[in-house]
């Protein structure tokens, strides 16, 4: 009687290997996953409302995106302010106001996922880990699974993403503290991948004012500024400064996912050093003299208030060559 339920137990066992190990090997990569969702806001057609909250702030938009004969359609439409529309065509940028006054005074919006198409997962890797989360759930009526960007040090937010079991698609983006605490959302909360979009849908309807958004040619410039310390994973996005206006040149950090902007400005009269924040969003402003000449130096990102902090610390001008 023993030595058959020991067979028993041995059978079974042996039934189940197979089982186990084709759940495992159908288990997602979670980099894979990364890079599918990077592809999908390019390759995909699609037509989705989404909400993006930041504390007691929200905004719906509506996009709508296609790609024929190798190039990219997208619409982008405020619902909830003064239904500014940005249609881009290629690399050709067209934006709607409700009339010219608003044209010089409202800043653009952009898709919310601009910042995943060019991943660099080694890069991300630095600062983050990669992980495949066992939570499930639904988004906008869609099987959803969740990618998490876990930070490595305090430098960072972590990541939670959102996405559709069948095609990648990220259907809802959260970032958070160390904590946990929500500080952004970007949540779709209706989705159609199969629209019927035609190319009126990518052209300015007649009697609304247009004008074509002409991107500032900024002048790269020799940067006179350097940094003793960078954390892990952050780096120049370009190898130059970017000169703005007289007296104003722009440099720029990112670790793949965050991205921190920073401006030197002169100045005549010091500023008191001090910390802002918005959400997941921290400014941070500070005077810096030198010689007899005072800088005024401005640092905003979605990365926590000790980033900024200490970037201003190590922030200096580069020895003379």
């Amino acid at each position: 009687m023993k030595q058959l339920r020991m067979w028993s137990v041995y059978l079974l066992l042996i039934c189940l290997i197979p089982v186990f190990a084709q759940a495992k090997a159908s288990q997602p990569d979670a980099a894979q996953l990364f890079i599918d969702m990077s592809k999908s806001f390019s390759n995909l057609s699609y037509d989705g409302i989404f909400v993006h909250s930041e504390e007691n702030q929200m905004n719906s938009m509506r996009v709508k995106h296609e790609r024929k004969e190798g190039k990219e359609y997208e619409s982008l439409v405020d619902l909830d302010g003064q239904k500014i529309k940005v249609l881009r065509i290629g690399d050709t940028v067209i934006c709607v106001y409700p009339n010219e006054s608003y044209s010089n005074k409202l800043t653009i919006g952009k898709a919310p996922f601009d910042r995943f198409k060019q991943l660099d997962i080694d890069r991300l890797k630095q600062g983050y880990r990669l992980e495949l989360s066992d939570k499930m759930g639904r988004i906008a009526g869609r099987d959803t699974r969740v990618l998490k960007l876990v930070p490595k040090d305090s430098y960072r937010y972590g990541h939670e993403l959102w996405l559709d079991v069948k095609n990648h698609f990220l259907l809802k983006h959260d970032i958070t503290d160390a904590s946990g605490k929500l500080l952004d959302r970007i949540q779709f909360t209706a989705v159609n991948f199969h629209p019927n979009l035609q190319r009126s849908d990518f052209i300015p309807k007649k009697g609304e004012y247009s004008e074509k958004l002409t991107e500032p040619m900024y002048r790269a410039v020799k940067s006179k500024w350097t940094f003793d310390w960078l954390p892990p994973g952050f780096a120049l996005v370009w190898p130059n400064a970017r000169a703005i206006h007289q007296g104003s040149t722009m440099l720029l950090l990112s670790d793949g996912m965050a991205s921190i902007s920073v401006f030197v400005d002169t100045v005549s009269k010091p500023k008191a050093t001090t910390m802002m924040n918005m959400g997941a969003t921290m400014a941070g402003e500070k005077t810096i003299k030198v010689g007899k000449q005072l800088y005024l130096v401005t640092m905003v990102g979605e990365v926590p208030s000790i980033t900024i902090e200490k970037l201003m610390s190590v922030f200096r001008p580069k020895a003379k060559e």
